[in-house]
């Protein structure tokens, strides 16, 4: 059976093996901590896009083979989305990073939150709902 890969969203299989990577671009994003979305197929490889880092940065290109690619759902969030949080909602924020976290299997985000650096440090998992997004 033939998987359509194209446009779906993924990481870099847990122990997966992977023995060719090839970088199209020198951009930004660790492919191994990042999440992907697949551009590109063909019959062993994949042509992905790293994904998470702010619009300014360019973004990394990559060519993995389809085994070592692990589709997840899309992110609730982009990087530049505008969100509150919950628990504080006069606090703004925007969305700086997404990140893969390998070790608990889960999408966290780093927000740059108006005003408060301890809150902008920290890790916000995508399954706490911790914040929403908000249309300004």
């Amino acid at each position: 059976m033939n998987k359509n890969y194209v446009g779906t969203y993924g990481v870099i299989k847990k122990n997966g093996g992977i023995d060719l990577i090839y970088s199209e671009t020198e951009g930004e994003g660790n492919i191994f901590f990042s999440i992907l979305k697949c551009i590109e197929e063909n019959d062993n490889y994949l042509k992905v896009v790293v994904i998470g880092k702010s619009k300014e940065h360019t973004p990394k290109i990559v060519i993995i083979k389809k085994e070592g690619y692990e589709i997840l759902k899309k992110p609730k969030f982009d990087v530049g989305d505008k969100v509150r949080l919950i628990k504080y909602p006069n606090e703004k924020a925007i969305v700086r990073l997404i990140i893969w976290h390998e070790k608990d299997r889960r999408i966290y985000y780093i927000l740059d939150v108006e005003g408060n650096k301890k809150r902008s440090n920290s890790w916000y998992y995508e399954d706490e709902n911790k914040f929403e997004k908000i249309n300004e």
